[in-house]
């Protein structure tokens, strides 16, 4: 078809195939379709306009994305009022069904709606994000009024360490928009548990991580399994990344290696440099401001309080072992060898 140079306003709506559906994957030069509910949609020019971003919806370009489109959006029967533009058809009756699984999972989805499962608890997230400004002020206290030495060192950064750890936690719930029925709200708490309190972007953790919950431990789509310049998991990945013949690590001795390079160079190095890069290649200036004000806090009150040496300790010692923690309780389970 060639990257949506038939457009929705002159093709002809009819019913399509599986094939037909399947071979618009984007690959080739050819266009972007998906399908939700039945209905063919062509995305092929609009997936740069997409607001969960161009690279979610592009993962389903060829394939059924009924599923992800109501899991991602809170509102999906008002949301398909603004796609008629690039509605271009539906499936053949004789080739769309429901999978008894998806069926099953929506029964299960009801059930857990019904009974309160999916309603959040203001007062739990309150105190969670009460006791992360709490032990930020606390750490900050303890070299206040005691001074810099190894034991206050230590437990000024252990403090530091749960309340990042736990904004991590915290930050992922309202990332989701799952907190507020008001999304402005959501992304409110978002910036502030996110960009404020931990320094990093909340605009790039939506932009991989609705990708990793879009296409699952999917090689090749979910960021999260994107380990191989240092790391090969399962049984795919290490065939794949040998046939490409671009890597010289020996993955043999990875378990060796792992804990000297997996957290230290996680949050330290890597979260840090791609954080920007992404800020500034996506212009994103309000997410800027917000990353800037928690490295200004940090240098306000710690600076002249420690010296700028000591300072840059409890930065890094803090991000090091934020790193460990996230790195050994947030890996990602074997990926999936097939892309879909």
């Amino acid at each position: 078809m060639g990257r949506g140079q038939n457009s929705t306003e002159s093709r002809t709506k009819k019913n399509f195939s599986w094939k037909e559906v399947q071979q618009n994957n984007g690959k080739d030069g050819s266009d972007k379709w998906i399908v939700i509910n039945g209905e063919v949609y062509d995305v092929t020019r609009w997936a740069r306009k997409h607001p969960g971003g161009s690279k979610v919806i592009s993962h389903y370009a060829g394939q059924d994305a009924s599923e992800p489109f109501e899991a991602f959006h809170a509102k999906p029967d008002f949301v398909s009022k603004y796609m008629k533009a690039i509605h271009i058809g539906r499936m053949k009756p004789d080739e769309y069904k429901q999978k008894e699984i998806v069926e099953d999972l929506r029964a299960v989805k009801e059930t857990a709606v019904k009974m309160g499962l999916f309603t959040p608890s203001y007062f739990f997230y309150f105190c969670i994000v009460g006791h992360i400004v709490a032990l930020e002020v606390g750490a900050f206290l303890i070299q206040y009024f005691y001074g810099f030495s190894l034991r206050t060192f230590l437990l000024s950064v252990s403090m530091m360490v749960i309340a990042q750890v736990q904004g991590g936690w915290a930050q992922h719930d309202f990332g989701h928009l799952s907190v507020f029925k008001s999304t402005s709200l959501n992304h409110m708490l978002h910036f502030f548990t996110m960009s404020i309190m931990k320094g990093a972007s909340s605009k790039w953790w939506n932009h991989l991580h609705y990708q990793h919950h879009a296409k699952p431990n999917i090689i090749g789509k979910d960021p999260d399994v994107r380990q191989e310049a240092l790391f090969v998991l399962g049984e795919t990945m290490p065939v794949q990344v040998a046939k490409s013949g671009n890597s010289v690590m020996p993955y043999n001795h990875q378990a060796k290696y792992f804990p000297f390079l997996g957290p230290p160079l996680l949050f330290p190095v890597y979260f840090q440099f791609m954080l920007f890069r992404y800020i500034w290649t996506r212009r994103e200036w309000t997410d800027l401001v917000c990353v800037l004000t928690f490295y200004l806090r940090f240098a306000i009150t710690y600076g002249p309080l420690v010296g700028i040496l000591r300072t840059f300790l409890l930065y890094e010692a803090t991000r090091l072992n934020v790193g460990k923690c996230m790195v050994y309780v947030g890996s990602p389970v074997q990926p999936s060898p097939h892309g879909y």
